[in-house]
């Protein structure tokens, strides 16, 4: 047995023999890796609801590095990292290039300063452990790189951010959570004044200008420019506070959750100033 009772006992079960399927049983007691999983599930949501959308396997194996265990370490190597070649190859393709980036990232990932935990125990599991390698690979060769960029270098930066903000961990926030985001918006939005909405449905809906929106209402193009800045401004606050006070996120999922505020509330705006 390695989860109690009232908090889903056989989900527990079930995602440890997963990870056992995958890598030896030995590696890590399942006690240990239960809380290790335990530690990574928003508050609120059942183990039976949220553990199946998780990596468990790269979980494990992500574990096992951050305690050291030796073989996990050598599986490590042999998969994940020797697949850096393929992700820095286009910044320099020599092979001292190379085996640089792949010691500056398994020292930077699996080796711990004193009292802290390496890197690589920070993995969540909600994305593959080998797009978070990925990540980090490209982000090492830039940092080597640095000083000599060219548009090439750009180009990967560019594309490191798409993937820590959007492709990867908020591609999963927006999936998992966007009924509950359109409801919270929804929400927001009712609860601002009736002129609040007014302004907004005027300005994202029928495309009035600032200042005729200004005129109507007998004040100064800049005072309903900023009328209109903070309504937006409230809205975003209220839609952030329903969530975070009901789905119970944990605290990299909020990050997320504010990145889709930010990106998807004119979109959702419009709809919902549309509907009657």
């Amino acid at each position: 047995m390695v989860g109690s009772s009232d908090d889903g006992d056989d989900s527990w079960s079930a995602a440890v023999a997963r990870a056992h399927a995958a890598w030896p049983a030995g590696w890590v007691a399942p006690a240990s890796f239960v809380e290790h999983l335990r530690a990574r599930l928003p508050a609120g949501r059942a183990p039976a609801e949220t553990l199946p959308e998780l990596a468990i396997e790269d979980l494990y194996l992500a574990f096992a590095c951050a305690l050291g265990v030796a073989p996990a370490l050598e599986a490590f190597a042999r998969t994940l990292l020797a697949g850096v070649d393929a992700h820095v190859a286009r910044f320099d393709a020599s092979a001292a290039f190379k085996d640089e980036v792949r010691q500056v990232l398994a020292t930077k990932l699996l080796v711990a300063a004193p009292g802290e935990a390496p890197a690589i125990a920070d993995y969540a599991g909600r994305a593959p452990l080998s797009a978070w390698v990925r990540i980090a690979a490209i982000r090492a060769a830039l940092n080597l790189r640095r000083g000599k960029a060219g548009e090439v270098e750009r180009a990967a930066m560019r594309e490191v951010d798409e993937l820590a903000a959007g492709d990867v961990e908020l591609d999963v926030i927006r999936r998992r959570y966007r009924p509950t985001f359109e409801a919270a918006i929804a929400r927001a939005l009712a609860a601002l004044p009736v002129r609040d909405r007014t302004h907004l449905r005027l300005r994202l809906v029928e495309g009035v200008e600032d200042d005729r929106i200004a005129t109507m209402y007998g004040v100064h193009r800049t005072t309903m420019t900023r009328w209109l800045a903070d309504v937006r401004a409230k809205l975003c606050d209220e839609t952030h506070h329903i969530l975070t006070t009901e789905l119970g996120a944990t605290d990299a999922e909020l990050d997320s959750l504010a990145e889709l505020i930010r990106s998807q509330l004119h979109v959702s705006l419009v709809r919902l100033l549309r509907e009657p």
